[in-house]
């Protein structure tokens, strides 16, 4: 349904104003993607098909998709709470940032 609150600084600026420089150049293109992939979301299946897994087991609501480099080597995740259709608290974890 939507992207409702997003956490980080970075994604707010990617997200709102288009600004892929505040980060590396290697997976910037695919946070995007990523981004437009949560908002598209309906329901738990659709995070499943672009990836996306519970990363707290005793939170259903808690979703991570992994960030690659080239696709294969990780290095970083967005995370959110999915609840009801909506994304919230999306935020980014950079391994190596």
């Amino acid at each position: 349904m939507a992207i409702k609150t997003i956490t980080s600084d970075k994604l707010q600026k990617v997200w709102m104003l288009n600004d892929l420089s505040v980060l590396p150049f290697t997976y910037a293109h695919q946070v995007l993607n990523i981004l437009f992939d949560l908002d598209a979301a309906y329901n738990v299946d659709d995070l499943a098909d672009i990836g996306a897994v519970q990363y707290l087991s005793e939170d259903e609501t808690s979703w991570a998709v992994t960030i690659t480099v080239n696709n294969v080597e990780p290095c970083g995740a967005i995370t959110c709470i999915f609840w009801q259709g909506d994304c919230y608290n999306v935020d980014i974890k950079e391994y190596n940032a």
